[in-house]
């Protein structure tokens, strides 16, 4: 957990420094109104509480991730393995009547199922929270572009790189759509009488090992939970209309903080979902039946993380 005042502190008064003693090239932008919008007084929803949630559903993927394993890739994998200590143990002939039974095992495999070309084989994630405000948001990305425009291009960096609340899922894969290739080299050279460099191809392509990472901002993660939270308040009944309100504008604030921070453009990604919560509010306000509209708002959050969040790198 970080709060962005400490880790800004001393690059905004170099910063300050800097623009004070640089032309004015961004009089109009520095001097531009910037709306604020106001930050809920109470959440209406326990902090650890909603840590734990979000952290739960982040578990519940990555079990669902690990039940894509399937027991004959795995059987695969163990089955190199146990052709490399055929190898290890001298039994050539072996070796290499089990490799070739091996490469048409793994070519069928592979051309039924071309996602088993990465297994993953373990799943972990980090959490790098950002405790913050719009305002202070505000604050760092105009600093931030003074910096740019007057050429301090890393201390931009550095302070952008301060402006992130995310969880990030690092999935590690076992890459199989190069083990036929692999053996197909191992059964060659074995024929050549060279199994210590069989041993070797079949050790580097064991231990190659893939790392994706995905990665989910806070905010919006803050905001569907919270908005999950509303709709249950509200389905039970129409009476706690203040604390069902009250969730659904500390989630519209964290759909704000999460466009300050750059996980996607207003017009295109967050707009949309502004107009929902508005129109979700009212129809709350007016006790009515709103659980076709809860719905519809959850399906736009998934829909949002699809679309912007999960942005796989390898």
């Amino acid at each position: 957990m970080k709060t962005i005042k400490t880790n800004l502190v001393s690059l905004a008064l170099i910063l300050l420094t800097v623009v004070s003693c640089a032309q004015n090239k961004n009089k109009d932008f520095d001097n531009a109104p910037t709306p604020v919008k106001p930050k809920e007084a109470s959440l209406e929803m326990n902090k650890d509480s909603l840590d734990l949630k979000i952290i739960a559903n982040l578990e519940k993927q990555i079990a669902e991730r690990k039940m894509k394993l399937t027991e004959e890739a795995l059987s695969t994998v163990g089955e190199t393995h146990s052709l490399l200590d055929e190898i290890k143990k001298g039994k050539k002939e072996d070796a290499i009547k089990k490799g070739e039974i091996l490469i048409g095992k793994l070519e069928v495999l592979l051309t039924r199922d071309p996602n088993l070309s990465l297994i993953p084989i373990n799943v972990n994630y980090q959490k790098n929270e950002l405790i913050t405000t719009i305002e202070e948001v505000r604050a760092a990305s105009k600093l931030a572009q003074n910096a740019m425009n007057d050429g301090y291009y890393q201390l931009a960096s550095d302070i952008l790189d301060d402006i992130k609340s995310e969880l990030i899922i690092n999935t590690y894969l076992l890459p199989t759509a190069t083990f036929p290739e692999a053996i197909k080299v191992a059964v060659a050279l074995l024929k050549e009488d060279k199994p210590k460099e069989a041993e070797l191809v079949l050790n580097n392509v064991l231990g190659t090992i893939v790392i994706q990472k995905t990665i989910e901002p806070l905010p919006i993660l803050n905001a569907e939970q919270m908005i999950i939270e509303a709709a249950l308040i509200d389905k039970k009944d129409h009476e706690n209309v203040a604390k069902v309100l009250n969730l659904l504008s500390n989630a519209d604030y964290q759909l704000t903080l999460a466009e300050e921070m750059g996980y996607g453009k207003k017009d295109k990604d967050f707009l949309a979902l502004e107009k929902s919560i508005k129109a979700l509010k009212k129809s709350v306000e007016n006790k009515e039946n709103s659980e076709s509209k809860f719905d519809s708002l959850k399906k736009d959050i998934i829909k949002i993380k699809e679309k912007i969040f999960k942005k796989d790198k390898k």
